[in-house]
């Protein structure tokens, strides 16, 4: 389904990230940074993003598909809760937090919703080790390479094999 709009409660979320949650004890605004870049390399169909997080905090860029909020005196939870009801046409907008109340809350305005895992695991992207291990399978072996295979899995005394420049 493509939304208009998405309200991710946005600690939820990077609690769910190991990284961003250790970069989270030493530098919490590089966290929420890195939030908001993790959403952007991956908003397909998400609309205008609202990431809302609790309490009081620098601001983070987000650029014109994607604002950061923080709660001020209210949780992240109620600011959600409250936009939401605001909101003209609901059944366009997701709200992304594992909170059972601001969900039922969601649902019961019409809203889609998606836990925090949930909406990691729609938008993940291959993990880095996966992207550089598809690299190496995929990249080209140089001559010097092609003879050291050769000549690992190539009996030395097999004759009948011989080692020549094409390969394919």
């Amino acid at each position: 389904m493509q939304f208009k709009k998405t309200y991710i409660d946005g600690y939820n979320v990077l609690r769910k990230l190991p990284r961003l949650e250790r970069l989270m004890k030493s530098n919490s605004d590089a966290a929420r940074r890195g939030l908001v870049e993790f959403v952007r390399r991956r908003m397909k169909d998400k609309g205008h993003v609202v990431i809302v997080f609790d309490g009081h905090g620098d601001a983070v860029g987000g650029g014109a598909a994607i604002r950061c909020v923080f709660s001020l005196t209210r949780t992240a939870d109620s600011w959600i809760r409250l936009h939401l009801e605001l909101e003209r046409q609901t059944r366009s907008v997701l709200v992304v937090s594992s909170d059972n109340e601001v969900r039922a809350h969601a649902l019961a305005c019409g809203a889609s919703v998606f836990s925090a895992n949930e909406f990691i695991a729609d938008i993940k992207a291959p993990d880095e080790d996966e992207d550089r291990e598809q690299a190496l399978k995929n990249r080209q072996l140089s001559e010097s390479e092609v003879r050291q295979w050769l000549r690992t899995f190539i009996d030395a005394d097999d004759g009948e094999t011989e080692i020549t420049g094409s390969h394919g």
